[in-house]
């Protein structure tokens, strides 16, 4: 079995966590190639440090990401169009993306060994612009965000859906968020928790000035056009952890992005399970 190893850039604690990581598959067998921010152990392995590496190194039976959600996602842009599956191990703070807690990485790699897993299907969000942008990707795994600058608020966010308007949005920004992403910063300002498999995406407004707006589900397939009115000429786009700042006439058209990414869900959990423990649903009493 062929896997990829990706971490970002870690302190030493995380650092002598990854050289556990790939001790252990060394002595299972298994055929690594690293990234090139995770230390090098004894052994030879195979390097890599952008998509176009891994391309070339094909065929890769799963990448895995050692780190928290940010990690994962940088993953996922690595990935591609590629087809690898996703495997996430958490050495972050809440991980919805990352799933693999740091004391049983063992036991999740037996069962990448024994087939004990199955494959889900993550939709993206493609972002093109009427203006080039200088933004590294153009797809995004969580959601894609305009906001204000650091000093001034946005006037108005205007939305149409496939050519229709929706909304002159008033407010401090606007998350247009897919199912992952919905326990993310969406979550965070209001809005609703999707299942993964669910075929929409959410735009959810950031401190909107008007009482009765509220977050909109749409369904996955629409076409988004957004442009922007802000008070000093410009706005922050961000589309997952990356962020540019855009001039006001710059029109963005926001859709569904033509390939999907691939996660690896084990047997022994579900999304349910997941959002009960990292949401600490559990935590009631009258659930004992």
């Amino acid at each position: 079995m062929r896997i990829a190893l990706y971490s970002r850039q870690n302190g030493a604690e995380e650092q002598a966590f990854i050289r556990t990581v790939i001790e252990h598959l060394q002595s299972q067998q298994f055929d690594l190639i690293i990234h090139g921010n995770c230390p090098e152990v004894g052994g030879c392995h195979a390097f890599f440090h952008n998509h176009e590496d891994l391309s070339h190194q094909l065929p890769i039976d799963f990448l895995v990401s050692i780190g928290g959600d940010g990690s994962f996602i940088d993953a996922a842009n690595l990935v591609g169009d590629l087809n690898i599956p996703l495997v996430g191990i958490n050495t972050g703070r809440i991980g919805f993306l990352s799933g693999i807690k740091k004391d049983n990485f063992k036991e999740c790699f037996q069962m990448l060994k024994e087939h004990l897993f199955t494959l889900e299907q993550r939709s993206l969000l493609r972002m093109d612009s009427s203006e080039p942008i200088e933004l590294s990707g153009t797809f995004a795994v969580n959601d894609i965000t305009i906001r204000a600058t650091d000093t001034d608020s946005i006037s108005a966010i205007t939305v149409w859906a496939d050519g229709q308007k929706v909304n002159t949005y008033w407010a401090d920004g606007l998350i247009i968020s897919t199912p992952t992403g919905s326990t993310a910063y969406s979550m965070s300002c209001g809005g609703p928790i999707l299942h993964p498999q669910s075929r929409v995406n959410v735009l959810t407004p950031i401190a909107p000035h008007s009482l009765s707006v509220r977050p909109l589900v749409i369904p996955s397939d629409t076409t988004l056009t957004v442009e922007v009115e802000s008070r000093n000429g410009r706005f922050a786009l961000c589309t997952d952890t990356r962020k540019i700042i855009v001039d006001n006439h710059t029109r963005l058209n926001i859709r569904q992005e033509d390939f999907q990414i691939q996660t690896v869900l084990f047997h022994n959990n579900n999304f349910y399970n997941i959002i009960r423990e990292k949401l600490l649903w559990g935590l009631d009493k009258r659930n004992a």
